[in-house]
């Protein structure tokens, strides 16, 4: 007999069979008759009349905050439902996965008798707390499932019948819903609805969540993102492009190309460009926006969907600015020195150093002169960084160690096929890395004539066209310059142009050589001294008087630079912590024999140093077992230690 068939009478008197006989039990299906046996074990009264586990307001509104996202795309779902069996008889009803119910609606009809029966919002439907039940099976089972009269563990639920099926959100079961009438209203069509109704709210979720990550990462992009359809409407912006075009309180909906781009003839090429869906990678533009001229790079790519509707372009808007903060980022390092790490008391040197400062924080273009290794790299450094483009790139470039043929690729890049070899995509210069930052040109005096010629146009017009390209690529650089040439006399044999000298030179700072600071040479001896130690993980060491003295008398034509080679040789060759005179002078005297350095034995040790062996052994813990160190101590080569260690059968590994 069908269960819709039977009267009220029947139903009860099957019921009762099951409860009294559990051989008949074993007939019920596998997950109800299992459901059964956990009730008895909860001891769940068979003759419930009355559905009373409800929460408390404050229980409710706890499972309501919990399950927001479910209600959230489970309710218009329940709606829809609700209207599709309107007068049937049957409530829908969603709950959470604890078999709390969150909501149940229905028509008036549906809605009274589900009241009666206290299937209300609150309703804890738990199978220690009602028995068997659909709710419970379909939660804990994690599949549809329909219960029906007799089926029901607890006399409250044999009038009825009902359907549901779990709603599952990234692998875990969150929540239920189904659909309850009295038992003569059963419909073999309801568990398909229901699972239709779960699916629908899964769906819903997954696309929610995707369109969230979609939106999180897109508004993570520091890059405008842009997607316009064919006929030019703009369907969406992330919140990147909305901030670079000023269009943070506007209506996505009401946009189009021509409404925010229109207005200015000018782009009039990107308009064509992101409407005809024409595919472009960094191409270099400039957007004009009311006053304001956006300069950036346009990546458009085209959206292809067999429905003409979701055709479209997506656009990529890279600021130039944005890009020269990244660059600065990732080289901006290269200028390390600051103001506090240049060394000197020397008046007229302070008074040099007092200029560069001040000049630092102008925008004018500086120029360095004096001798070889006075330290111009380091004042270009500390004025970059004690400037307002600090936080921008700094880019230095050698003029001297450059060839001839490569110093204007370097400088101004170069356009894909500008010549034989060049780079597929072409390659930015130094001036668009440098953009918004500082260009240090060190040995300018020896940049080709023809060069400063290209150089001047950059400095007046503040914009570069690259190497087999037509287009003006507008920079914000500061330039210094340096050099150790007399650029007046370079002048004067039209080696130099005038022009390029003064435009080069509105701040001039001619930095003394070292022989004419000659009081500051004790201050950099022990500056440096600890430095270089320090690198090559050496004990501190110190100078002798009569080094210091014989130091400060030379005249230095390396200046600095020479200053720490010459310390750096006598920190490798004293063996103590003591540098004597005796180990230097042979670089400030060329003419004298570089010093054998033999190790002395300590006190009372007894080393017989005719013994080549021992002095091998004695060498080589002295210096820890390093052979360059121990090879320069006895005045022999690498190999030549090598050699004699093997000789002896010493490991040379």
């Amino acid at each position: 007999m069908e269960q819709s068939a039977m009267s009220w009478s029947d139903v009860k008197r099957v019921w009762k069979e099951l409860h009294k006989n559990p051989e008949a039990r074993k007939q019920l299906r596998p997950e109800i008759y299992d459901s059964w046996e956990r009730c008895y074990s909860y001891q769940v009264p068979q003759f419930l009349r009355n559905l009373t586990s409800i929460c408390s307001p404050e229980e409710f509104k706890k499972a309501c905050e919990d399950s927001k996202y479910l209600m959230e795309n489970a309710i218009p779902v329940m709606n829809r439902l609700s209207e599709f069996v309107k007068g049937t008889g049957f409530v829908v009803g969603l709950n959470d996965a604890n078999c709390v119910a969150l909501s149940v609606i229905g028509d008036k009809e549906a809605t009274e008798w589900s009241q009666r029966t206290n299937v209300v919002a609150g309703l804890i439907s738990t199978e220690d707390k009602v028995g068997t039940n659909g709710l419970p099976l379909s939660v804990s089972l994690a599949k549809p499932i329909s219960v029906c009269s007799y089926e029901h563990f607890c006399l409250s639920a044999v009038t009825t019948t009902s359907s549901f099926a779990p709603i599952i959100n990234n692998g875990r079961v969150v929540g239920s819903i189904g659909l309850i009438a009295p038992y003569e209203r059963i419909d073999r069509h309801t568990l398909g609805m229901v699972v239709m109704a779960a699916d629908h709210i899964q769906s819903t979720m997954i696309l929610n969540r995707v369109s969230n990550y979609h939106q999180v990462i897109t508004d993570s992009i520091t890059d405008g993102v842009m997607v316009v359809d064919l006929s030019g409407s703009i369907t969406y912006l992330n919140k990147s492009c909305q901030k670079m075009l000023g269009l943070e309180n506007c209506r996505i909906s009401n946009l189009s190309v021509q409404s925010v781009f229109g207005k200015n003839i000018r782009n009039e090429y990107f308009i064509n460009m992101v409407t005809r869906g024409q595919e472009t990678t960094d191409n270099l533009m400039h957007l004009y926006l009311g006053k304001r001229q956006i300069s950036c790079h346009i990546t458009c790519t085209p959206l292809y969907s067999s429905n003409p509707a979701d055709a479209g372009s997506v656009v990529i808007i890279r600021e130039s600015e944005q890009m020269n903060r990244i660059v600065g980022k990732w080289i901006g390092g290269s200028a390390k020195m600051t103001f506090d790490n240049i060394i000197g008391e020397n008046t007229r040197f302070r008074e040099i150093i007092n200029i560069a400062q001040s000049a630092s924080q102008s925008d004018s273009n500086v120029l360095l002169l004096g001798e070889s290794g006075t330290g111009k790299d380091i004042i270009a450094q500390a004025m970059h960084n004690n400037s307002p483009r600090r936080n921008n790139p700094y880019l230095a470039i050698n003029c001297a160690a450059l060839p001839r043929e490569l110093i204007a690729s370097e400088l101004f890049g170069y356009e894909e096929g500008a010549f034989t070899g060049a780079r597929k995509g072409g390659n930015i210069g130094k001036f668009e890395l440098a953009n918004q930052g500082t260009l240090f040109l060190d040995e300018i005096g020896d940049m080709p004539i023809d060069l400063q010629a290209s150089l001047l146009r950059v400095l007046e017009e503040k914009s570069i066209i690259r190497l087999g390209g037509n287009k003006l690529i507008p920079v914000n650089i500061r330039i210094i310059a340096a050099t150790n040439k007399n650029l007046e006399n370079e002048i004067a044999c039209n080696r130099f142009r005038r022009d390029l000298y003064y435009r080069l030179g509105v701040i001039r700072i001619v930095i003394p050589p070292l022989r004419e600071r000659a009081d500051d040479i004790p201050l950099l001896i022990r500056h440096f001294l600890k430095v270089i130690c320090k690198r090559y993980g050496k004990s501190p060491k110190t100078m002798s008087a009569n080094a210091v003295e014989r130091l400060t008398d030379y005249p230095w034509p390396g200046n600095i630079r020479e200053l720490q080679n010459v310390l750096e040789g006598g920190i490798q060759l004293a063996a103590g912590e003591r540098i004597d005179y005796s180990l230097i002078a042979h670089y400030l005297e060329p003419d004298r024999q570089s010093p054998q350095v033999q190790p002395q034995p300590p006190s009372g040790a007894d080393i017989d140093f005719t013994d080549e062996r021992m002095l091998l052994e004695y060498t080589l813990k002295k210096h820890f077992y390093n052979k360059t160190n121990t090879a320069r101590a006895l005045g022999i080569s690498r190999q030549s230690l090598y050699k004699r260690m093997k000789k002896y059968n010493m490991k040379t590994d």
